[in-house]
C-alpha cells in the first residue's frame, strides 16, 4: 500500500507495518472498555502483540487507544511479564489523540476533510462485506488508511455504510483478513449492509 509516498504493509493479524521505520501500528480492540470481556480482550492483546513483534521484529509501536498498561492490574503475571518485556525491548507510543510521525500522522478517528493526507485512523474499525461474508478489513484512499481492531473480533463499521462513507468519499480500496490471506477488493466489489 503507498500512503503519502509511504510503502506499508498490512499484516493478517490486522497491524499495519511500516518496513523503513522498523514500526508496527494496530488499533486497540476494546470497543467498549467497560465491557465484562474487557480484561480478557487485553490478556489476548497482549499475546498477540508479543507474537507479533517476535515474528516482525519491529523498533517501535504504534497502540491507537486506550493503553495496555491501562490494563495492567487485571492481566495473568505472565501477561503483566509479557507487557513489561515489550515495554523495556520496543519504544512505544501509546496515542489516544493523534501522532505525528512525518509525513504520516496516526488518529484515533479521522481528522478534518481538509487535511492535505497521510492519515492513519483508527475507528471506525473497517469491516467489508463481500461475496455474503463480513471481514475485517484495511481501507485505504490514497490518503487515509483505517486500520482494523487487532484480534479476533469481528467488531467494527462497515465500509459500505453512511457511517462510515463519510469519513471515506474517495474511492477506495479494501484489504481483508480473510482466513490468514490479506483479499484486495476495489470499493465497486463490495456489498452495502443488508
Amino acid at each position: 500500500m503507498l500512503l503519502n509516498n509511504v510503502h506499508l504493509l498490512p499484516d493478517r493479524s490486522g497491524a499495519l507495518v511500516w518496513p523503513a521505520r522498523q514500526l508496527l501500528a494496530v488499533a486497540d480492540p476494546i470497543d467498549a472498555p467497560q465491557d465484562r470481556a474487557a480484561p480478557a480482550l487485553a490478556t489476548e492483546a497482549v499475546r498477540r502483540l508479543a507474537a507479533l513483534t517476535r515474528q516482525r521484529r519491529p523498533r517501535s509501536i504504534v497502540w491507537l487507544g486506550k493503553p495496555l498498561m491501562d490494563w495492567e492490574a487485571a492481566l495473568p503475571l505472565c501477561e503483566r511479564r509479557e507487557l513489561q518485556r515489550l515495554t523495556d525491548s520496543h519504544e512505544i507510543h501509546w496515542v489516544t489523540d493523534q501522532l505525528e510521525l512525518a509525513p504520516l500522522t496516526f488518529r484515533i478517528i479521522p481528522g478534518p476533510s481538509s487535511i492535505k493526507g497521510g492519515e492513519v485512523v483508527a475507528r471506525p474499525n473497517p469491516l467489508a462485506r463481500c461475496d455474503g461474508q463480513v471481514w475485517p478489513a484495511f481501507v485505504i484512499d490514497g490518503r487515509r488508511l483505517a486500520l482494523p481492531a487487532f484480534g479476533p473480533r469481528l467488531t467494527g463499521t462497515e465500509v459500505m455504510s453512511p457511517a462510515f462513507l463519510s469519513a471515506f468519499r474517495r474511492p477506495f480500496q479494501a484489504l481483508m483478513l480473510v482466513h490468514g490471506k490479506v483479499v484486495t477488493r476495489p470499493r465497486s466489489r463490495l456489498e452495502t449492509p443488508p
